[in-house]
């Protein structure tokens, strides 16, 4: 680290990921632990609360961290720099994302903004599920007669159904204990997901869509229920919502859905079956005019390259009952297919996104792909709303014409009619 990149830091001001201190104290072990177990980070030491260089004395400071230090469990490497501005030191402390969760005398902490605060049960359980340490879905979660005995047969019969296994109703305990779906006399989270309603033990275990207008909201609806319904009554409600727009293939013309069904489907699999349940927020997904967000809360496991994703399950058993059911089609396949269903698809590309606590995969329309000029000269046209008749004199087409136009503009999520009957208009859509 140089100069210049400690007068950036120093210029961001105090955040998640940047700490001021005067100087070094005892405590600074707990500063070090809350950042290590958040996304890492830099404590600046001789540097005020209001971004004052003040100084140091450097001997001293690394004296005082490699002493607390002793204190954090597991052993934490940290690397400091010192640095000079002005004829005063400042000592850059480095901290790591710890690969473990970090804790001083038993208390876990963790970084929320730019304090410090002890870790509940729940953000350990969070934490632990996201480092890979623990595996959130086999704790127990609900009594046994919460279980309900149609989800139960509707599951041994999607197994049959995609799995080619008939299993015997006396074998049926046998195999969900096999399954971690069941452990003692309880219900695993996993089992929890699957057999029962859920929302009584995981609330957030759900997922909503909302249908967007820029950044307003137009709509939102909930499913709630065993994860299988909520993904099956999610995906409904999605291909209810989708246009479909006319393209040429060949010397044929055909219509197709505007986003690849088959990728939506696997993307809000993988939502359901990958999430971090231990956050309390649920799936949700964004219809936006122009392209589709799909939302899960929780991050990449360590260790997965999106460009290279290897299976690592945050929630082993709970993606094996989804194997089982015929959810999941191949182990480590879900963001190839995805990838590949698009390519298909032709119209649409898709991004994936992941930071510490979410994971995004984003559908956008390659809309200037399907545009010809008069397709241009009509959007230019609908700056202000305009009738069909005033579009089609515009553009020198007949009404019929237009109309064609300005329905596949609108799948597109380009234009959008207000109005009805006579007073209907149409407009361009902003983005």
């Amino acid at each position: 680290m140089d100069v210049n990149e400690l007068l950036t830091l120093i210029r961001q001001g105090e955040n998640e990921r940047i700490e001021f201190k005067r100087r070094a104290t005892p405590e600074i072990a707990r500063e070090i632990c809350a950042m290590a177990n958040a996304d890492g980070g830099y404590i600046l030491i001789g540097v005020s609360d209001e971004g004052n260089v003040l100084g140091c004395d450097i001997k001293k400071a690394r004296e005082t961290i490699s002493s607390s230090l002793q204190n954090v469990t597991p052993p934490l490497q940290v690397k400091t720099h010192a640095l000079e501005i002005g004829g005063r030191n400042v000592l850059v402390v480095e901290v790591p994302k710890s690969r473990n969760l970090c804790s001083i005398g038993g208390v876990a902490y963790i970084r929320i903004g730019s304090g410090i605060r002890p870790l509940s049960i729940q953000e350990i359980l969070m934490l632990s599920s996201e480092l890979g340490a623990v595996t959130w879905d086999e704790f127990p979660a609900a009594e046994l007669p919460k279980m309900k005995e149609e989800y139960v047969e509707w599951f041994f019969s999607a197994v049959e159904k995609a799995r080619g296994r008939r299993i015997p109703r006396e074998d049926w305990s046998r195999y969900l204990r096999s399954a971690k779906a069941i452990k003692g006399d309880k219900l695993t989270n996993a089992g929890a997901l699957f057999f029962t309603d859920v929302d009584e033990f995981i609330p957030h275990a759900g997922g909503r869509i909302v249908k967007m207008d820029g950044e307003r909201p137009v709509w939102s609806r909930e499913f709630q229920g065993p994860v299988w319904k909520v993904i099956d009554g999610m995906y409904a409600e999605l291909l209810s919502q989708f246009s479909t727009i006319e393209v040429v293939v060949g010397t044929k013309r055909t219509k197709l859905p505007e986003y690849p069904t088959r990728a939506v489907r696997e993307a809000i699999i993988n939502a359901f079956a990958h999430r971090n349940y231990a956050i309390p927020a649920d799936v949700r997904i964004f219809i936006h005019p122009d392209r589709l967000v799909i939302r899960n809360p929780g991050g990449l496991m360590p260790g997965v390259d999106l460009e290279d994703p290897e299976h690592v399950p945050r929630n082993p058993n709970l993606c094996g009952l989804m194997y089982d059911a015929g959810y999941i089609e191949k182990y480590g396949y879900g963001l190839r297919l995805i990838r590949e269903e698009c390519r298909k698809h032709g119209l649409v590309e898709v991004e994936f996104k992941s930071s510490a606590n979410r994971f995004e995969v984003v559908f956008k329309k390659k809309t200037d792909e399907l545009l010809d000029d008069t397709d241009r000269k009509i959007l230019e046209f609908l700056t202000v709303p305009r009738r069909s008749g005033e579009i089609a004199e515009y553009v020198g087409l007949s009404k019929p014409a237009v109309l064609k136009r300005l329905e596949k503009l609108e799948a597109l999520g380009l234009a959008r009619a207000i109005g009805r009957g006579a007073q209907r208009r149409y407009e361009m859509v902003h983005r």
